[in-house]
């Protein structure tokens, strides 16, 4: 039987659109041999009838199409139509399938049977596309349907197309590779399927913009094209083609005939005002919306419209497609604003009741409620720091207006968190001025945050060692327990041990780390713990030191912590513990890690500074590495400068010093023997920064990043950038390429 079969009768299949712009892997996984029944449901707009076109095009058997109306849901015509597309491409025998006078359901199960039989019996190949399969949406016709699906003989295959498909049959089929389901994920395009579309419309588009494009549609073909036609239309950014949202008008008016046509008042009513929710579940939705029956209407509109996206395997959480929340949220505002507000509102209550805190502190921003917006910020910053989360920290301030921020020395106080957590220090500075005029503005009140401001003082002075200790033991002695208490244990207890007393450095420590602990604060307990190594390390208690050690880095490694510039005190002191334990592997490799961090915080942290340093000098004596440990010396001598109380930190490095001096002599070369400020510079290396603008960042002049970069080549043995920045990875020094890199 030929190909063109089907041509000139109802169920002839139609010509591709001439736009089309083909996913491969969609029509690799639907053209396999092995495929008896293919399933391709998104919401409209996607390209699921074009690529069945598409499929159909290139396929070599004989192909029959329906395009299902509502008169299917009859299953009499609905057999009638089967049967006479089978007869156009196939052997099939439809003996026994002919009209009764049974009841529909009657009818159905009658034929159902009958319509499995016959079409298994066909040894002609064949290929039938039923199109628009979600009209089927009564038994008697989706009996039909299961019957056709569960008996499809070898070498044919059918294919389903439409917005949701709910066949029982193909849940007994899932585990078998005769059965391919596509879904919007797949038919979403990539950034080269958008150029390319935007190149078939006459529309010139480069990477940045194709990617920016994809970003604001999710890869929708439909919103894809809609903005190629405003660029053509004469509508651009100033940095390339237009974004799109849904309070365009085309984009509403599609959404309005396509995607929310046939729902019901009340299912419409739900989908507008949850619109303004970035994540649903059913119990956020019957609390912003005081029902008791969201966690159905969700799978509802799921199941029988796909216009939520499902985040889990057992759907019981999900989001709405960015354009069509946007449209929905424009809807909801225009209709009643102080509705949206209060979905808000009781949103944020119900996220932070459930410990996400994040998503609460946006819904009160998006409410403009910043009282309450202030008090989430303020109460969580503290846990958000020591696990890492700088720049959510950053982003809440940022959303605060700012005249409020500086007002308050408690937000001045999460500003310097966030910052802190980078080591950007000059911006730290700036901050801690804030809190300090704001402190000083208001003098009766925000007594603890004062405290807090004076320990975070205490944690990024330089020096002398004495007045930092009494500030800290100032804070530590007015502060209740929690996190910010934790903190101030950390910075009493490490200032303590930099003017030798170890009594109070030991106790105060440890009672930082416990009290972290039991508040969550990760990084502030493995700071502790690290610390309290170097303490039994100087009292000659190895064993203990190196336990300590280890403890300290693998709570950094559970939570995802040991690359954050913070981390170097913790990987110092793990890589002396592991280059002493017989080690040298993991010592060079955190080493290197530790080297690379403090290059971020050489303006913070002064204890930190010192004793990090101190420890990899220790470590570069155990290697062997005499360079390593001179280059560690010479920054402690010009750390400890304003520190001329740190008897014990003084003391250590004596006692280095006249170590390195009992070591064979080594050149100054190599990957050790790089400072601060040549680390500084490598780090901007695998940008596309010119030498002038890495200047600029850094605050020096082109000349002396160029002579850096001189001495960098030299040390690393290198004779271009790409090369220096090849070498500086494979030693540790830097990170993996991230896409858009030099080299």
């Amino acid at each position: 039987m030929s190909k063109q079969t089907a041509q000139g009768t109802p169920f002839a299949p139609p010509d591709p659109p001439v736009a089309m712009v083909p996913r491969a892997d969609v029509l690799h996984r639907l053209s396999s041999p092995t495929v008896r029944v293919g399933v391709i449901t998104a919401p409209a707009g996607y390209g699921k009838s074009s690529h069945a076109a598409v499929l159909v095009r290139r396929d070599e058997r004989p192909t029959a199409w329906i395009d299902l109306e509502n008169r299917h849901t009859d299953p009499r015509v609905l057999l009638t139509d089967l049967v006479a597309a089978l007869h156009s491409v196939t052997d099939f025998d439809s003996d026994g399938l002919g009209a009764g006078g049974s009841s529909s359901d009657q009818f159905a199960t009658e034929r159902a049977t009958a319509l499995g039989r016959a079409i298994g019996r066909c040894t002609e190949p064949l290929l039938l596309v039923i199109d628009d399969v979600h009209v089927v949406n009564t038994h008697p016709a989706s009996d039909l349907l299961d019957a056709l699906v569960a008996n499809v003989p070898a070498r044919s295959a059918v294919v389903l197309v439409g917005r949701t498909c709910r066949l029982s049959a193909l849940s007994r089929q899932r585990a078998e590779p005769t059965l391919v389901e596509i879904g919007e994920e797949a038919l979403a395009l990539e950034v080269s399927d958008v150029a390319e579309m935007l190149a078939g419309m006459g529309v010139s588009a480069d990477a940045e913009e194709a990617r920016r494009l994809v970003a604001d549609t999710e890869g929708w073909p439909v919103g894809v094209r809609l903005a190629g036609l405003a660029t053509l239309a004469g509508v651009r950014r100033d940095d390339g083609l237009p974004s799109l949202s849904g309070r365009e008008a085309a984009v509403l008016e599609y959404f309005d005939t396509e995607w929310l046509s046939n729902l019901t008042d009340d299912e419409r009513d739900f989908l507008r005002r949850v619109s303004v929710l970035d994540w649903m579940s059913g119990a956020l939705c019957n609390a912003v919306l005081e029902r008791r029956d969201s966690g159905e209407v969700l799978h509802r509109i799921f199941t029988d419209r796909r216009l939520v996206i499902p985040l889990d395997r057992r759907e019981s959480a999900y989001r709405m497609h960015g354009l069509l929340r946007d449209a929905l949220t424009t809807d909801f505002e225009r209709r009643d604003a102080p509705a949206v507000r209060e979905v808000h509102i009781r949103a944020s209550s119900w996220f932070e009741a459930e410990g996400d805190i994040d998503r609460a502190v946006r819904h009160a921003v998006a409410a403009d409620d910043f009282d309450r917006t202030t008090r989430l910020v303020v109460e969580h910053s503290p846990s958000y720091y020591t696990s890492g989360r700088y720049s959510t920290i950053t982003s809440w301030v940022e959303a605060i207006p700012h005249d409020r921020v500086v007002d308050s020395t408690a937000l001045c106080l999460c500003g310097t968190l966030g910052v802190m957590g980078i080591g950007d220090a000059g911006a730290v500075s700036i901050w801690l001025k804030l809190g300090e005029l704001a402190a000083a503005a208001a003098p009766e009140s925000d007594s603890l945050a004062r405290l807090c401001l004076l320990n975070l003082r205490c944690v990024t002075s330089a020096g002398p060692a004495g007045s930092a200790v009494a500030d800290a033991a100032v804070a530590h002695g007015g502060l209740p327990p929690g996190i910010w208490h934790a903190a101030t244990c950390l910075s009493y207890g490490a200032w303590s041990f930099m003017v030798g007393d170890d009594d109070v450095a030991a106790k105060v420590l440890a009672e930082g780390a416990a009290e972290a602990g039991v508040f969550g604060a990760t990084a502030l307990e493995a700071y502790c713990t690290s610390v309290l190594a170097i303490v039994a390390h100087c009292e000659g208690d190895a064993e203990r030191a190196w336990s300590l050690a280890r403890r300290a880095h693998s709570l950094a490694v559970e939570h995802s912590l040991e690359r954050t510039p913070g981390m170097a005190i913790v990987n110092a002191v793990h890589s002396l513990a592991a280059a002493s334990d017989g080690d040298p592997t993991t010592g060079r490799v955190d080493w290197q890690l530790a080297r690379s961090q403090m290059a971020h915080m050489k303006d913070l942290n002064g204890w930190a500074n010192i004793q990090a340093r101190i420890a990899l000098a220790q470590t570069s004596l155990v290697l062997a590495d005499r360079v390593g440990a001179e280059t560690m010396l010479r920054e402690l001598r010009e750390l400890l400068v304003p520190q001329p109380d740190a008897t014990r930190a003084h003391a250590q490095v004596a006692q280095l010093e006249d170590m390195v001096r009992h070591l064979r002599s080594n050149a100054a070369i190599g990957a050790s023997s790089l400072t601060t400020a040549e680390l500084r510079v490598l780090h901007y290396l695998p940008t596309n920064l010119s030498l002038a603008e890495i200047g600029g960042r850094l605050f020096v002049s082109r000349y002396t990043v160029k002579t850096h970069c001189a001495s960098i080549y030299r040390k690393l043995n290198a004779t271009s950038r790409s090369e220096a920045v090849e070498t500086a990875r494979r030693f540790g020094l830097l990170e993996s390429a991230p896409v858009g890199e030099l080299g």
